[in-house]
């Protein structure tokens, strides 16, 4: 759906523009340079199409062909964008299916994969609440109030800089809880632990230090 926003949003427009912008519009998600290729191909070739292909370059790369939505695409579109919850929204964070396949052997690298997480998470929250900061210094600054259709696009999309501290918050929390269960089960079935390392050598701590570099 996402894909599919970005071409009813700019129609006609190359595999590879449309790379760019999800990756750009997304960061969060972690798309991998297929995705948009792949949700292209598929949307135009399925049992139910919503996309075709209005240009076709006579070669083997296929990121310089165009695409734009049909009707049916919009309507798939509209109906992901504004239907309302008619049920429980499925829950398939990794951290459960981990939990619910785990084995008693498998606490110890468990527990070490949950403490990166949590540390992935902490980082995060502290980048999040960093990026409202500025996002909150730049709109006292800025003088005029918005007036266009574009100001006011941008700002609902800038909605989620006031999602994500809670979000990644909300995620260490929860492997915080996790990561004390899973510590008080290792303690009471005499299974050996890994000591907790010094966040500079957090394996999450690493990570993170590369990727803001």
């Amino acid at each position: 759906m996402a894909v599919l926003g970005l071409v009813i949003e700019r129609p006609n427009q190359t595999v590879a523009f449309y790379a760019k912008a999800l990756a750009e519009r997304f960061p969060r998600a972690g798309f991998g340079p297929s995705t948009a290729y792949n949700a292209l191909r598929q949307m135009a070739q399925g049992k139910t199409p919503r996309v075709r292909c209005t240009r076709q370059v006579p070669s083997a790369d296929r990121s310089m062909d165009l695409y734009e939505a049909i009707p049916e695409g919009h309507d798939a579109f509209r109906s992901w964008m504004f239907r309302p919850p008619t049920a429980i929204p499925p829950v398939r964070q990794t951290i459960y299916g981990r939990l619910e396949l785990a084995r008693l052997e498998d606490l110890p690298q468990l527990i070490r994969t949950v403490r990166e997480e949590e540390a992935i998470a902490t980082d995060l929250y502290a980048d999040a609440s960093g990026e409202l900061r500025k996002h909150e210094i730049r709109k006292r600054g800025g003088g005029e109030r918005p007036t266009s259709r574009a100001d006011f696009e941008r700002e609902i999309h800038e909605t989620w800089l006031y999602v994500g501290p809670l979000h990644w918050s909300s995620r260490a929390a929860l492997c915080t809880v996790v990561l004390e269960r899973l510590e008080e089960i290792a303690g009471e079935a005499g299974v050996a632990v890994p000591e907790r390392l010094r966040d500079a050598d957090e394996p999450g701590h690493t990570h993170l230090q590369r990727r803001a570099s």
